[in-house]
């Protein structure tokens, strides 16, 4: 028997026939760092539920089978007496934070164990240093930003020190650099105390360095088990939609070309695998300033759309969110706006629909300042998806949650058919028409927040970490659809910290740290600004840190995406064979 012993393990939710988990059977050893990945709602979190007793113990339904944690099994022993073992952190970090402050919220687990109060403190202090939030002691948790929220909850289970972590997309919410550093926080726990980590993640460029193992779940069963090249290779992983590393990628589609330079798994191994390909040259002459990918927005904008004048704004007297900031956006373009944990990015957003007012500057969208306006006035115009999708959700099934603003902006009750339709097809949504949003996963929920504001058609639509939650297919699907938006003349603004999302979509880029705008371009020139990617705590994308290397060799740095990439390594690879 393993540290973790899944026997039989089947699960369907109240009110429901279909089984959320169906059969599933492995074993984890102790010391094992597993990457359970597969498509949005394939049982994932459902999974990870059962860990440590939440099913069948908190939440109803069926559950057959067992699972046994350090041989305790988790339908016979309690939660509080399972959190010893397992320590579990949530997809949506609010709903594991209980406390005032941040300091009394990582203390709240260690009072409930009996730990006496000179180790408490010692292990708060170990906890905040490990994941970057020493300084943010005092604040009060309602004022931190969706990833200082995150950092947070990892802090109040690393104080803990389970024999197993569990973690259901913990770097979600978190810049690169943060994520990074999380992953190195959870390698160290790994290898020097032989903690296990059990890690939900679609951040696939970056797990797949860390991970041991990968098991695979689709539709409720564990479908594929093994080690990552293994997995990754399999036309099995392909063909369910789990996202492939993009150095995987290249590897896989060189090997395609002829060039079989492995299957790398990272930059640096890509590298170092297709330097015998390469004969060194000059450096590549500069290819001159990048244009803007946004040529649509050309035939729309004789004057921006949305115009932000020196706006500053503070939450309270200790916590200035944005400094002054000024920006422009034409109608007809595609924004992404990237950069550190509370840098104000939501903040700003929020000001573009009136939800926040400016304690200084002006805020004007289509010729009208925003201050003068009521935010329900503005929601024909702007649509807002929130960052964590409970926060807009509350209708009793899908239906009714996307219906519900079409009804109030007084559509007639066929209009209100066929685009409520169009959007549960546009988001793969279809099968939970009659189902409650709250039984959801995080990325479906993500989905059916999305549909609802889509289904009204506003002319600037704004997506606080869209790509949060969702498989490769629907982030493929996403893409797409923004590009037929900006076809359409929409305007388009994204907050995320997907670097790859970005990387293929290619937006213009406002990057911003400590409430200020410090850089804006284009994906490719920004994306080779190394002091603000560094002082924004962005990375650049794992093929821009391969061509970034490949400069010696003749190749532009500034390359984003494997299409392009493919297309001048085959290339140059065929010329040096001459």
């Amino acid at each position: 028997m393993g540290r973790v012993s899944v026997e039989s393990l089947s699960y369907s939710y109240p009110n429901t026939n279909d089984f959320a988990l169906r059969d599933v059977n492995f074993n984890i050893e102790e010391g094992e760092f597993i990457l359970l990945t597969g498509p949005s709602g394939c049982g994932k979190t459902t999974f990870c539920r059962c860990l440590n007793g939440l099913i069948p113990q908190f939440y109803n339904g069926e559950m057959k089978g067992d699972i046994r944690i350090d041989g305790l099994s988790t339908r016979e022993h309690p939660t509080y007496e399972l959190a010893k073992h397992v320590g579990l952190i949530f997809q949506n970090p609010d709903n594991q934070i209980f406390s005032l402050t941040v300091e009394k919220d990582i203390a709240f687990g260690l009072e409930n164990i009996g730990e006496p109060k000179p180790k408490m403190v010692s292990e708060i202090d170990w906890a905040m240093n490990q994941v970057g939030i020493t300084p943010l002691r005092e604040r009060g948790t309602h004022e931190l930003s969706g990833g200082e929220k995150q950092r947070l909850t990892i802090a109040s289970v690393l104080a803990m020190h389970p024999g197993v972590i569990v973690m259901d997309e913990p770097t979600a919410f978190l810049d690169p650099v943060g994520a990074e550093k999380i992953f190195n926080v959870l390698k160290a726990l790994n290898e020097e105390h032989n903690i296990t980590i059990i890690l939900i993640e679609h951040r696939m460029d970056l797990a797949v360095k860390y991970c041991s193992r990968i098991i695979v779940f689709n539709e409720g069963s564990v479908v594929n088990d093994g080690k990552p090249r293994e997995i990754f290779t399999s036309d099995e992983t392909r063909l369910i939609g789990v996202g492939i590393p993009r150095m995987v990628e290249l590897g896989r589609r060189l090997r395609q070309t002829g060039y079989p330079i492995g299957i790398p798994l990272d930059s640096a191994e890509a590298y170092a695998n297709l330097t015998p390909y390469l004969i060194k040259q000059e450096a590549p002459k500069p290819r001159g300033e990048i244009e803007d990918q946004n040529t649509y927005e050309e035939e729309y904008s004789s004057s921006p759309l949305l115009q932000l004048t020196d706006v500053s704004y503070s939450y309270s007297d200790a916590v200035e969110a944005l400094k002054g900031v000024s920006l422009s956006i034409k109608r007809g373009e595609y924004i992404a706006i990237m950069g550190e944990n509370g840098a104000g990015k939501t903040t700003l957003v929020k000001h573009f629909n009136g939800l926040l007012r400016p304690k200084n500057g002006a805020v004007v969208l289509d010729g009208e300042d925003v201050s003068t306006k009521s935010v329900a006035s503005m929601a024909r115009k702007v649509g807002l998806v929130f960052q964590n999708p409970d926060d807009q959700l509350f209708a009793e099934d899908v239906e009714e949650e996307i219906s519900f603003a079409l009804r109030n902006f007084g559509y007639k009750e066929d209009v209100i058919k066929e685009r409520v339709n169009w959007a549960l097809n546009l988001l793969d949504l279809e099968r939970y028409r009659k189902s409650s949003p709250f039984i959801l996963s995080g990325g479906e929920r993500k989905r059916v927040a999305l549909a609802s504001i889509l289904a009204w058609n506003p002319e600037l639509l704004v997506l606080d970490e869209p790509t949060v939650g969702q498989d490769h297919g629907q982030k493929e699907r996403l893409k797409h659809f923004l590009m037929q938006l900006r076809t359409q003349g929409k305007t388009v603004v994204i907050v995320t910290h997907d670097v790859e999302f970005v990387a293929e979509s290619q937006p213009h880029i406002f990057l911003m740290a400590q409430g200020k705008v410090i850089a804006d371009g284009p994906t490719k020139r920004i994306m080779t600004d190394k002091k603000s990617l560094e002082d924004s705590s962005v990375s650049p994308p794992e093929v821009t840190k391969l061509f970034s290397k490949l400069t010696p060799f003749g190749f532009p740095p500034d390359v984003v995406d494997v299409d392009e990439a493919i297309e001048l390594l085959t290339k140059k690879m065929r010329g040096n064979k001459k």
